[in-house]
């Protein structure tokens, strides 16, 4: 099956190849200020963005190894809302209003152990206490090792949202190949009184290995949500039967070229002018390939339009697909985590499509100023355009680049 995959993946990028080129210089460069807050971190491993205390400003919050903070708009005053209350280290976060008191709340998952694929990996949710400055408090709600990603999604339809959770090997799986289990992707609906009832899974999927990201959406504009996932097979695309169990579809096979590091890793669904969708991914696993997936136009071909728009990278690491300028099209952007040679540095970058996706316009941002774990989008100065923060890993900072089209 992978073969058979793999064969289609070669066809569909040599015949995307002849209709997208990685880069232009038609459109003008997206202007983007970069501003460094002040806070260190140990380690940025993921970041998100949410009014933490209702002033109808977008906040930005950090997880770090064994803290998770919020930086408050416009002062970036920095608050601790736990420190050293769950396993080293914090690695994913999500937030939602668990327990329906109209506050955010978050998810977290902690005791990160990168090929421990035996313990650790500890799910919890924190809320708040008497104030968004006093510490926070954590409330356990499972463990699967290997705990890497998280996100909140309506599922079924009902209105609420259910806590998806990736981990990113299967459990008792080995180096170098991690075939001999599968990952168990899990969702939990949250329960009547989450701080004191018992948080029960439902395994999505259980076919999957090494999956680095996943990104729930409404692919197909059903009405419905879709979950893309990217592992080692590739792309992955869940859908929702009518029973409540999850049908798998292949719709991207990666790169394979490597069989201890192939498929994809970080994975994204944007749109293009004209309602078109694509996948954006980095290849393979912690690759040096930025990727977009366009559905195919023969119908019969199983899966779509594999293009490469750039590979002069080292560990491509984050991913959003957002609208940076005055068109309808929503760029790629992309961070970078290391450096490949002086040259070729980590940092930011943004791909902006151009004639509908058929050709690609790269633009390098603050190349070597942030070794990028994770980035996101939102509009922090409330002008109508989305900005970007990016945390590091190696480089320990935190950057927002302003949009100033």
């Amino acid at each position: 099956m992978r073969d058979e995959r793999w064969r289609w993946a070669r066809f569909a990028v040599v015949f995307a190849g002849c209709i997208l080129a990685a880069t232009g210089s038609d459109a003008a460069e997206i202007r983007l200020r970069a501003e460094q807050l002040s806070e260190r971190l140990e380690v940025g491993y993921a970041v998100t963005v949410v009014d933490m205390n209702a002033d109808a400003r977008t906040d930005i919050v950090v997880v770090d190894t064994n803290r998770v903070l919020w930086l408050e708009n416009p002062s970036w005053k920095v608050h601790t809302l736990i420190q050293d209350q769950t396993k080293r280290d914090n690695v994913c976060i999500a937030p939602y209003d668990i327990d329906g008191d109209g506050q955010i709340d978050f998810a977290l998952g902690a005791d990160w152990r990168p090929i421990d694929t035996r313990t650790g990996g500890t799910i919890q949710w924190i809320s708040r206490g008497t104030s968004a400055d006093g510490r926070w408090q954590v409330h356990p709600i499972g463990e699967q090792p290997t705990t890497h990603r998280m996100r909140w999604a309506d599922l079924d339809g009902d209105g609420r949202k259910e806590l998806l959770v990736a981990p990113m090997m299967g459990r008792n799986s080995t180096k170098p190949l991690w075939m001999e289990a599968p990952l168990r992707l899990l969702a939990y609906k949250i329960p009547a009184d989450p701080v004191h009832d018992a948080w029960q899974p439902q395994v999505i999927s259980e076919e999957l290995h090494v999956a680095h990201n996943l990104w729930p959406t409404d692919l197909d504009r059903d009405g419905q949500t879709d979950i893309l996932m990217a592992s080692f097979e590739g792309v992955t695309l869940l859908k929702r039967k009518a029973d409540g169990t999850w049908k798998s579809r292949p719709i991207g096979a990666g790169n394979q070229d490597n069989p201890e590091a192939r498929g994809a890793s970080e994975i994204k669904h944007g749109r293009i002018a004209g309602g078109s969708d694509y996948i954006a991914t980095i290849e393979p696993w912690h690759g040096f390939q930025v990727v977009v997936y366009t559905r195919p136009k023969d119908a019969a071909q199983p899966l779509w339009d594999r293009n490469v728009l750039d590979s002069d990278l080292k560990w491509g690491h984050a991913v959003w697909c957002a609208n940076l300028d005055d068109d309808v099209d929503d760029e790629l952007i992309v961070g970078v985590r290391d450096d490949k040679s002086d040259s070729v540095r980590c940092g930011l970058r943004i791909y902006d499509p151009q004639e509908r996706g058929q050709r690609w316009q790269r633009q390098l941002v603050d190349q070597g100023g942030v070794n990028i774990e994770d980035l996101t989008v939102a509009d922090f100065n409330g002008d109508g355009r989305n900005d970007i923060v990016a945390v590091g890993r190696q480089s320990h900072n935190i950057k927002i680049y302003w949009n100033e089209r």
